[in-house]
C-alpha cells in the first residue's frame, strides 16, 4: 500500500498544508472521542434521568450536555472544575478546528507564512457570510500543542470519570 500523494512535492507547501489539516483532523477525532467516552459513561450510569433523553450528536451538544452533567450528579462532583475547563479548552479549539476542516482551500501555497482558506458561515434563517480564515506558521506551533495536550488530559480525564461511575451504585441519584 503507498500514501504517496501524486503531483506533490515533498516539503513543498501544499503538503506542509495538506500535513498541518490532516494532522488536525486526526487528532480532533481522537479527543473528541474522549468526550464520547464521558458521554457513554454517563449514560451507562445514569440512563433514564431526565437530563439524558437525548444523545449529543455534535461538540456543541456534548459540552452542553456534560455541563449539566457535572452539575447535576453528585458522583461527579469532584471533577466539575476540571471538567468545565476541559470544555472551554474544547469549545475554543473546536472553532480554530472547524475553520480549517469546513473552510475551503483558498490557495495551494503560502502566503507570508500562512496558508488561507475562506470560510461561509450560515446563521439559520438569515445570511450567509464569507470570511478568511488563515493557518498561520506563528500560531499554528501553539494550536498543534493545544490539541495534542487536550488529547492527553481528555483522555486522563475520561478514564477517571469511567473508574468513577463503574464502581458507583447501579441506581440513578441526584444532587
Amino acid at each position: 500500500m503507498s500514501f504517496d500523494l501524486p503531483g506533490v512535492i515533498p516539503n513543498s507547501d501544499i503538503e506542509k498544508l495538506l500535513k498541518a489539516v490532516g494532522f488536525v483532523v486526526v487528532q480532533w477525532g481522537m479527543n473528541e472521542q474522549h468526550l464520547d467516552l464521558v458521554v457513554v459513561a454517563i449514560f451507562h450510569r445514569f440512563g433514564g434521568h431526565p437530563i439524558l433523553n437525548r444523545r449529543p450528536i455534535n461538540l456543541t451538544q456534548k459540552i452542553e450536555l456534560l455541563r449539566q452533567c457535572f452539575a447535576e450528579f453528585k458522583e461527579l462532583e469532584s471533577f466539575q472544575t476540571e471538567c468545565n475547563t476541559l470544555l472551554t479548552r474544547f469549545s475554543e479549539a473546536g472553532k480554530k478546528r472547524n475553520d480549517i476542516v469546513h473552510g475551503a482551500i483558498a490557495d495551494l501555497s503560502a502566503q507570508d507564512d500562512m496558508f488561507l482558506f475562506s470560510k461561509i458561515d450560515v446563521v439559520p434563517k438569515e445570511h450567509h457570510s464569507i470570511r478568511s480564515v488563515f493557518l498561520d506558521n506563528s500560531d499554528w506551533p501553539v494550536f498543534r500543542k493545544e490539541l495534542l495536550t487536550l488529547g492527553r488530559e481528555s483522555l486522563s480525564f475520561a478514564r477517571r470519570v469511567w473508574d468513577t461511575l463503574k464502581n458507583c451504585d447501579p441506581q440513578p441519584t441526584r444532587q
